[in-house]
Formats: C-alpha cells, structure tokens, sequence
C-alpha cells in the first residue's frame, strides 16, 4: 500500500512540475513579424512538447498535438532548415532565400519527412497555387501524410519570402475526424496571415 501510494504521489508530482499549455485567446497575435488572426481559443504547446520546432516558431492545437497542430514558423533565415535538429543523424534540408515555388513545397516535403522520425512516413504534396497575403505573394499547397506507427495526416502549408526570409504556416490534423473537425478555421488562419 505504501509503495502504491508513493508511486501515485510521485507521478502527480512530476505531472505537476510539467510545463503546461497557455491559452492563445482569439484575435490578432504578431511572431516575429508574421500577424496571425484567430477568430476561436487555441492551444499553445510548451517549447518541450516540440522538440523539433525552431526558436520563435510555435505550435498550436486544440486536441492535442498528436491530433491536430498549426505550426508557425516565422522569419526563417537564408541557409537554416524549417526544424530544429534533435539528432546528430537527422540532417535537414535549408532553406535558400532564391527558392521557387516548388522548391518551397519540396522543402516542406522532405522536412516533414525527417521531422516524422518514427516508424516508415510517406509525404505526399499536392495543389501548389499561388496566394496574397496581406499584399504579399506566397503559396499555398496540400499534403497527405502517411505514417506506419501512428494515424494518417492531411493538411496544408502557407508560405511566403519577404527579405530574405522564409514565414511558414502549416496544419495538420489526423485524418479522418480531426481534420475535418478543424480544416475551415487552420485555412481562415493561413490564409489571412500577413506581415
């Protein structure tokens, strides 16, 4: 009994001492340049839940990131890569500042691909169309990812070059119910991003 108790006290101790997830209230939020608008509450996932995600990015959900996430990427410099390594074997593409469009979309391909370290995954990239945000030419496209060890992804990336900089927006969410649970507002939110 007392060994049961201490292992109760001991979880709810490290539980507690675990960074936890901030509300991101509705309305205009500023990374680094890039005007994010959000017309419901998010979920901001703690740097440690994501690993992989570069300094300034974030990361944010409503389920829960294994479900559904919006990652945020902004001010990406000429010669850096999309994420953050975690491994000294995982070396990622860069981006380069002269990248045509689906340059972009091949980088956001094979970063995902490394980025889904576990088990076998197959990006998949599709619809590369063109897009204005707030005055500024971007891109838009749609990705299917498949995973072998976890549930199946599909969404879609917003991206645009200003100074030298790549800002990047993407959604994923499992398919089937939270992608389609969460499609219109990540789009809302993509495609109404400016800087």
């Amino acid at each position: 009994m007392i060994r049961y108790l201490f292992s109760i006290i001991l979880i709810l101790s490290t539980v507690a001492c675990m960074p936890a997830y901030v509300v991101v209230e509705p309305g205009e939020i500023d990374y680094d340049g890039l005007i994010i608008k959000t017309d419901q509450a998010w979920n901001l996932a703690p740097s440690i839940s994501t690993p992989s995600a570069r300094k300034g990015s974030k990361v944010w959900t409503q389920d829960g990131i294994l479900l559904d996430r919006i990652m945020i990427s902004p001010a990406v410099p000429d010669g850096e890569p999309l994420f953050k390594t975690t491994s000294d074997d995982q070396a990622l593409p860069s981006f380069k500042a002269d990248m045509l469009p689906n340059e972009i979309e091949e980088l956001t391909e094979s970063s995902l691909v490394k980025l889904f370290t576990e088990g076998e995954v197959v990006v998949q990239t599709a619809n590369l169309r063109p897009h204005q945000f707030g005055g500024h030419n971007g891109l838009l496209f749609d990705m299917n990812i498949a995973v072998s060890d976890g549930p199946n992804y599909r969404g879609t990336t917003g991206a645009l070059i200003v100074n030298n900089k790549l800002y990047l927006i993407f959604f994923l969410g499992a398919e089937p119910y939270y992608y389609e649970k969460h499609i219109d507002e990540a789009l809302a939110i993509i495609k109404g991003a400016r800087i």
